[in-house]
């Protein structure tokens, strides 16, 4: 009889222990991705929450300032009409022109942040169109359409115009595509370009840069640049108000993306360890804070593009960072 040799039962059990040990360690990472992901939202709900009370405390600071300024104003007017007529009217004047630079002000801030939630609208109504096309889709199209005819760069306005006059003879179901096409994925293109100059930027400056604070003003400065840039080319000019409610559409979209698992997972890919590991510490910020900026002007995108983005951005990413570390080495070579 043939015997077993004891090496063969050693592996056959190897394999079993592989094999049973394989679900509990999916399960595992499947339990921790889900902490994660729900820690991430409960800081988004704190987040909201302190940004809503620090509204309303604030609008409520406002308003009693407001009110007694307004008294005050009303009250020294009234007094210097009775006692200084000529001096009285004077302040008046004064004071009814001011009123009407903050009116003028205040109605222009109003007018950008209903242009953003025009964007938003646009948005979710182009949703209902991609998930059932109806006839009503090219109304919609129209509506992206006019929002790029008067484009202040000629190519968008060549492709706006050759899309409306493409419109008539779409089938319902590819109107949408066929828009994002023409138009969108030229306006995605060059802001991806705009997208890599400031995270290039960002990157190569907080790699110099010792001080931690600069590096703040720094990404805060570079990517405040790039999302009224973004912005601007896909037909949207935040004010103050405006950029406010843009900066946390941004926000939300980068709430469920982690900085450091990107960074280091397209790093890993792209530049492989060796070469990511002759990087200095600031060298590893830089590339960090490249990606985060990058991130940035991908959420902004997100915020102001009229027809939902879904694009993979993961080659983008991995190019960029490989772009990043090229351009942080060659500036250490350089100095």
């Amino acid at each position: 009889m043939n015997k077993l040799k004891p090496t063969r039962i050693e592996d056959e059990n190897q394999v079993v222990e592989t094999t049973t040990l394989q679900p509990q360690r999916l399960e595992e990472d499947s339990i921790l991705q889900e902490k994660e992901e729900k820690k991430r939202l409960t800081s988004l709900k704190a987040i909201g929450g302190f940004a809503k009370k620090s509204l309303i405390v604030g609008g409520l600071l406002a308003s009693l300032i407001v009110i007694g300024t307004i008294y005050d104003a009303a009250f020294t007017a009234s007094s210097m009409l009775q006692n200084m007529p000529i001096l009285g009217a004077v302040y008046l004047l004064l004071l009814l022109s001011l009123v009407g630079i903050l009116g003028y002000s205040a109605f222009k801030q109003y007018m950008g942040y209903k242009k953003l939630k025009r964007i938003d609208s646009l948005q979710k109504e182009g949703l209902i169109h991609i998930k059932n096309p109806t006839v009503d889709v090219k109304s919609y199209a129209l509506k992206v359409i006019e929002t790029y005819e008067n484009h202040e760069d000629a190519e968008v306005r060549a492709s706006a115009q050759k899309a409306k006059s493409e419109l008539h003879s779409m089938m319902s179901s590819e109107v949408i595509e066929r828009i994002d096409e023409l138009v969108l994925k030229q306006l995605d293109e060059k802001a991806k370009n705009i997208i890599l100059n400031y995270a290039s930027q960002t990157a190569v400056s907080t790699a110099i840069s010792p001080v931690a604070f600069i590096d703040a003003i720094l990404i805060i400065s570079r990517s405040h640049a790039m999302i009224t840039d973004i912005s601007k080319l896909y037909g949207y000019k935040p004010n103050f108000i405006g950029e406010m409610v843009l900066v946390k559409s941004v926000i939300i979209n980068l709430a469920f993306a982690s900085v450091t698992e990107l960074m280091t997972h397209h790093s890993g890919d792209v530049v492989g360890g060796s070469m990511l590991s002759k990087l200095s510490l600031h060298g590893a910020q830089g590339v960090a804070n490249g990606v985060l900026t990058a991130r940035v002007g991908l959420g902004t995108i997100k915020s102001v593009r009229p027809v939902i983005y879904k694009d993979k951005d993961e080659g983008f990413l991995k190019n960029l960072t490989k772009n990043i570390i090229n351009k942080i080495f060659n500036n250490k070579k350089a100095n």
